[in-house]
C-alpha cells in the first residue's frame, strides 16, 4: 500500500481539518468543537493527542516542515554544483507553500508575527530548510562560484524574503490564478540574484570601450587600410 493510498490516522486528520479552519478563520475564532467535527472525531481525542489548542496549532508547520525538508533532503545531495541546488531548495519553498496554499497562508499571515512560535519546534523545523539554503551560499562563496565577500545571510533574506512576500500578495489579494505563477518567476529572479554575486570569470579577450565619434572614426580607418591593401594587391 502506498503512502497516498493508505488511510490517515486520526491524528493526521485533526492536524487537516485544523489546518483548513485556522488558515480560514485564524487561530483566535476557530474553535475546537468545529475542528473535532470537521476531522470526525471526539474533542477529548484532541486533547489526547495536542494537549491545547495552541499545541495543535504549532505541531501543523512542524510536521509539513519536517516532511518537506525530509523529502528534499533526499533530492537536494544528488544535484552538481551550488546553484542547482539553491534553485531546488526554493522550488520546494514555492511548490509547498503553493501547493498547500492553508499551510502557506497559516504560516505566512499567522505564525511568523507569532513570538511564541519563534521558541517552538515548529518554528525551528521551519529553520531547517532555511539553514540548508545558508549552507548552499556559503558552500557556493566558499568554492569560488560566487563572490568572496558576498553576504550569505543577506543573500539568503534576499531569496526567502522575496518569496514570501510573493505569496503575501498572493494571499492578500484571494489567490488569484493568472497565467503566471510564483514558480514561473523562480528561474528569473534567481537569476538576477545570481548575476550579482557570481564570480565573474577573466576573458581572454580583450574588451574596447569608445565613444561614439571614437568608434566612427576608427572605422573609417580600418576602411582605409582596407582599401590601401586591396589597391596594392591589385598593382601586384
Amino acid at each position: 500500500m502506498t503512502e497516498k493510498s493508505r488511510p490517515k490516522s486520526r491524528k493526521d486528520r485533526i492536524m487537516d481539518a485544523a489546518l483548513r479552519i485556522f488558515a480560514e478563520k485564524g487561530f483566535q475564532n476557530a474553535t475546537i468543537t468545529e475542528i473535532s467535527k470537521e476531522a470526525g472525531v471526539s474533542e477529548a481525542t484532541i486533547y489526547e493527542y495536542f494537549g491545547t489548542k495552541e499545541d495543535l496549532l504549532f505541531a501543523i508547520p512542524e510536521k509539513i516542515s519536517n516532511d518537506t525538508f525530509e523529502a528534499s533532503a533526499k533530492v537536494i545531495p544528488y544535484i552538481k554544483g551550488v546553484e542547482g541546488k539553491i534553485r531546488a531548495i526554493m522550488l520546494f519553498f514555492i511548490e509547498l507553500y503553493q501547493s498547500n496554499p492553508d499551510y502557506s497562508a497559516l504560516v505566512l499571515l499567522q505564525l511568523m508575527s507569532n513570538k511564541r512560535f519563534r521558541q517552538t519546534p515548529a518554528h525551528a523545523a521551519i529553520r531547517r530548510s532555511s539553514h540548508a539554503l545558508l549552507d548552499c551560499i556559503k558552500e557556493g562563496i566558499t568554492d569560488g562560484t560566487f563572490k568572496k565577500d558576498a553576504n550569505s545571510y543577506l543573500i539568503r533574506s534576499m531569496l526567502m524574503g522575496t518569496v514570501e512576500h510573493l505569496f503575501i500578495h498572493w494571499h492578500m489579494q484571494g489567490r488569484p490564478k493568472g497565467k503566471t505563477s510564483i514558480t514561473d518567476l523562480l528561474d528569473p529572479f534567481i537569476e538576477i540574484v545570481f548575476d550579482g554575486i557570481r564570480e565573474k570569470k577573466e576573458s581572454p579577450c580583450t574588451t574596447l570601450y569608445l565613444k561614439l565619434e571614437d568608434a566612427e572614426a576608427l572605422g573609417k580607418l580600418i576602411q582605409k587600410k582596407e582599401g590601401g591593401t586591396s589597391s596594392k594587391d591589385k598593382n601586384k
